[in-house]
């Protein structure tokens, strides 16, 4: 394990889980760090090589930056992984759509709230305000200020903005 490695293993459980290290086992998406996290007792694996299995559709995610062309920040389907883990990387997870968007949103209403993409997508609240600024989102009710307000997201636009982040 490298220094960084234990350094940031070594913060408290709170801090790990704001910075997504540390995810709940039946939450259905991992930041690569927690994919680090889960994978380094396991295997050998560092971070360019997060991407690339996700480059060469070997793990199943998104890309959800602001601006793919210019940045990469993933978030990786945890069945996906673990199949990867299980088999040593001999068999990919391939799901339908419908299946694998199901395991990210598991409600059918037509919409989805700020604060439900903010915690599956293990991102803050400003970053999904920031796709719906950038019209990546489609905004069907504004938040309320202050703590706590969350906009209300077209399911629809949220489901297109995952199949295209996805490799």
């Amino acid at each position: 394990m490298s220094m960084t490695e234990h350094a940031v293993l070594s913060l408290p459980p709170a801090i790990q889980g704001q910075l997504g290290l540390r995810v709940p086992k039946d939450h259905p998406i991992l930041t690569v760090d927690g994919v680090l996290s889960e994978a380094g007792e396991f295997m050998d694996i560092r971070r360019e090589h997060v991407r690339q299995l996700w480059e060469s559709q070997t793990l199943v995610g998104f890309n959800i930056a602001r601006d793919p062309a210019a940045h990469v920040e993933l978030r990786l389907l945890r069945k996906s992984v673990d199949l990867f883990r299980a088999t040593n990387g001999k068999k990919r997870y391939e799901p339908e759509w419908a299946q694998l968007f199901r395991l990210v949103v598991p409600h059918a209403k037509p919409f989805v709230t700020g604060k439900e993409i903010a915690r599956v997508l293990i991102c803050d609240r400003g970053h999904v305000e920031n796709l719906a600024l950038d019209g990546r989102l489609v905004v069907l009710k504004k938040a309320q200020p202050g703590p706590g307000g969350t906009p209300t997201i077209s399911r629809e636009s949220f489901e297109n903005f995952l199949r295209g982040r996805m490799q």
